[in-house]
Order: C-alpha cells, then sequence, then structure tokens
C-alpha cells in the first residue's frame, strides 16, 4: 500500500484527532468518516420500539401535510 503526503490546517487536524478512536490511524479516520452512509447502514442500529415510533410520526406527518396540501388546493381553488 502507497502513501500520500497531504497538508490540513490546524482547524481540520483537530477536527481529525477529535473524531479519532484509540488504536485508529488517521488513515482508518478519514475513510470512515468519507464513507457515504444509507439508510440500510442504520438499519441493526435502531430497536424495534424505535423503529415503530418513527414510522408512526413519519405517518403522522404525511397525513398532516396531506390535509395541509388539500386545505391550500381548497383556498387556491376558491
Amino acid at each position: 500500500m502507497g502513501y500520500k503526503t497531504i497538508s490540513l490546517s490546524e482547524e481540520a487536524y483537530e477536527v481529525l484527532r477529535k473524531a479519532k478512536r484509540e488504536n485508529e490511524s488517521f488513515s482508518q479516520v478519514v475513510i470512515r468518516l468519507a464513507h457515504k452512509r444509507t439508510l440500510s447502514d442504520f438499519i441493526d442500529s435502531i430497536s424495534d420500539d424505535s423503529a415503530i415510533k418513527l414510522s408512526k410520526a413519519l405517518e403522522d406527518f404525511r397525513k398532516e401535510r396531506s390535509e395541509l396540501w388539500g386545505q391550500s388546493m381548497e383556498e387556491l381553488m376558491s
């Protein structure tokens, strides 16, 4: 594996240093932080109870948004 030398501002270095875990290299920190995560990456980290609460909150939000949209459209049409 090859290596590259990069320059960082003091601020950027401090951000990386604070994000660095014990026994983790700076290269590993950069890879971990730069990794693009998807919703599926978090599926196993949420409890069933939290998933149910989240699902209910989203359902309530969608219902409320739909009702508000309907009211707005009625006002525009009248």
